[in-house]
């Protein structure tokens, strides 16, 4: 069978996903299959550009999955943008998150299938080992940007071969999300049957292998609430052996740990500064503080800073090792590796967030300095009076828009959570699942919190919780919080209500009492009547908005439904 080339590709899927500048997305150095593809280099090269849209979203600041995070509960977003609109839910069918993540999904799925046509076709080309690496990989990828699909947008059109005539591509059905699911469960099994474990020192690092294809089948198995599915392909990536949590917590999220041949925990990553020109990422601008230059337009939540226990297992109100005079010591040691609070150095500073604090000690000339972290001199300042600490690697303070270091896509700590979820929910409580949950809570350097036993997961509901908060704590800015809401039916509840921060004047011990909801979530009573800011109330940041039965979903794009009248909108929009 003759296929249409990849310039043919581009035009289809341009009209499929609403682009009217057709040479504004081609790029007209990439050839065609019918006079490119003749050797396994090109056919590599090829697959390789299946890679490309990794991200559902290609901003540079504002890095997917991480900015997913503050569009939750946990998090809050500064600068306006289609971020903050979906936030807040203000969103619609127009709305060019809608549009980018659609479009970028349906984009690497056109690729995908392209390129396993290609193979099939110039199989002749390949040896066996070429030919199951580069089938394994687009198999993945095909699997990996169905599921992005069904997990934003519910029932969607289903691309299992290239789109080869314009009214085909415009004629397509969405497709139902169960029969989608199934045929990615497939495409992940026989993708992890061909691919490797691992690979070479000489291969190429970024590339998706067999524990990876089991890792995100069980995430979108966990997803549609397909506990066996979850669990046993969560199991099947713990038994390979490969995989173990980093050493260090607060060293795996920036350059030493995110580049480390030896890291066992990373299962897949968004390489930056690779082939593309000009591949950067400018994360460390928009998460930064105004002392070291940043914007503080990404920034954790109060209610998120709460969430994190005492030493002793026990939540902020019931412990009696916390002291509201010294509220953030004696806690988990992964809230000071995860946020940078009051008093705590980022930087070269000691970051103080507190309205009359103007000046802060510089830990590199020994002197105090103008604070341009506090909210009466920089209104731009961190809205919550803190910051996140992952991802914030301090070798690129000086270059923030040209950060070259990876973002984790995919770790292992993921995967002992899936698989003891998946086991709880199916009723399964046994040793194994609290081995895995100790294991994210005891078997780092800088991590030690208290074991648990089986008599901690003596109920289904205790159990459900501790899992769903050591989720909640473990994953925290890594994007996963915002699905996990949704999935548990916490949505409504959560997302509706306001991110606080925290209060910017008066003493720690001013701060207005915590109270835990039957969820283990932090509640903040009476903070309708809180003073307006700055006060010695906690600041009330944003009103979020989450509607039911319509914010479940993201709309299908208006685009696409006016080049195609068969796709149908979703509930609400």
């Amino acid at each position: 069978m003759k296929y249409l080339t990849i310039f043919s590709a581009v035009i289809l899927i341009s009209l499929f996903l609403g682009c009217t500048d057709i040479l504004d997305k081609f790029p007209l150095d990439e050839p065609s299959n019918e006079t490119f593809y003749t050797n396994a280099l090109e056919i590599e090269r090829g697959v390789n550009t299946c890679y490309n849209r990794l991200q559902e979203i290609d901003h540079r600041g504002y890095v997917y999955p991480l900015v997913l995070d503050c569009m939750s509960d946990v998090g809050f977003i500064r600068v306006d943008s289609d971020y903050k609109t979906l936030a807040k839910g203000e969103h619609d069918a127009r709305s060019g998150i809608a549009e980018s993540t659609w479009r970028r999904a349906y984009q690497g799925l056109m690729r995908s299938t392209l390129m396993l046509s290609v193979i099939e076709e110039k199989k002749d080309l390949l040896t066996d080992a070429q030919y199951k690496l580069f089938k394994g990989q687009v198999l993945f990828f095909r699997a990996y940007y169905h599921s992005r699909l069904i997990t934003y947008f519910g029932d969607v059109p289903m691309v299992l071969e290239p789109i080869l005539t314009i009214s085909e591509a415009k004629s397509v059905t969405r497709t139902p999300k169960a029969e989608v699911l199934h045929q990615i469960y497939i495409d992940f099994d026989v993708a992890a049957e061909l691919l490797p474990v691992n690979y070479t020192e000489n291969e190429n690092i970024g590339r998706v292998t067999k524990g990876a294809a089991y890792a995100y089948k069980a995430r979108i198995a966990l997803y549609f609430g397909d506990w066996s599915a979850a669990a046993i392909s969560a199991k099947k990536v713990i038994d390979l052996g490969v995989y173990d949590l980093y050493p260090e917590y607060g060293k795996l999220f920036i350059s030493e740990g995110l580049t480390n041949p030896s890291n066992k925990e990373i299962i897949l990553k968004r390489e930056y500064a690779g082939a593309m020109v000009n591949d950067y990422h400018s994360l460390m601008l928009y998460m930064m503080n105004r002392s070291e230059a940043g914007w503080a337009a990404l920034v954790p939540s109060q209610s998120l800073v709460d969430s994190y226990n005492c030493v002793d297992g026990k939540n902020i109100t019931d412990s009696p090792l916390f002291d509201k005079a010294k509220r953030f010591e004696n806690r988990d040691p992964r809230l000071s590796l995860s946020i940078a609070f009051p008093g705590s150095r980022y930087g070269d500073i000691q970051f103080e967030s507190h309205y009359d604090s103007l000046t802060c000690y510089n830990y590199v000339t020994n002197k105090r300095v103008r604070n341009t972290d506090c909210v009466s001199l920089n209104q731009y300042t961190s809205f919550t009076g803190y910051h996140f600490r992952k991802y914030a690697d301090m070798d690129y303070r000086k270059d923030k828009t040209r950060a070259s270091y990876p973002i984790i896509l995919c770790r292992y700590a993921e995967v002992l959570l899936t698989y003891a979820e998946a086991k709880i929910e199916l009723g399964e409580i046994d040793q194994s699942v609290i081995d895995a949950i100790n294991k994210i809570r005891r078997d780092r350097i800088d991590v030690k919190m208290p074991a648990y036993s089986l008599n901690d997961f003596a109920d289904l509901n205790t159990a459900r919780l501790k899992l769903r908060h050591e989720r909640k704590i473990e994953l925290a800015f890594e994007g996963f919080r915002y699905t996990d809401l949704r999935r548990w039916g916490l949505a409504n509840t959560y997302l509706n209500r306001p991110i606080l921060g925290r209060p910017f004047k008066g003493a720690l011990t001013d701060w207005p009492d915590v109270t835990f909801d039957t969820n283990g979530e932090p509640e903040y009573p009476g903070y309708e009547n809180y003073a307006p800011h700055p006060s010695i109330d906690y600041r009330v940041v944003e009103n979020k908005l989450f509607t039911p039965n319509r914010d479940e979903l993201l709309p299908v794009p208006t685009s696409e439904r006016n080049l195609n009248s068969n796709l149908d909108q979703n509930p609400g929009y």
